[in-house]
């Protein structure tokens, strides 16, 4: 199976990352790293990043509203900050 059919918690679950909590524009999450050949560690940290998008329409910007993430999209975006920190951790 391909990483694109995955749904997002598989893609989550493949890369060892736990969400831990979900709370003011946070997530919190738990993930695996290799500090060492042969060691690997947990790391507790969290994200800040809304799991919605603004919409403020042209003809009317006090009507703004929010729209939901999609969860994979989260869940790639969880992806890509794991990725960096990973890069920072095992550097």
């Amino acid at each position: 199976m391909d990483e694109k059919s995955l749904s997002w918690r598989a893609l989550l679950a493949k890369a060892n990352i736990n969400i831990l909590d979900v709370h003011d524009d946070c997530v919190f999450i738990e993930f695996t790293y290799h500090p060492k050949p042969g060691i690997f560690k947990w790391c507790k940290t969290m994200l800040s990043f809304p799991g919605y998008d603004i919409v403020v329409p042209d003809d009317a910007p006090e009507k703004w509203y929010k729209v939901n993430k999609d969860r994979s999209d989260v869940a790639k975006e969880i992806l890509e900050e794991v990725l960096k920190l990973h890069k920072e951790l095992e550097g």
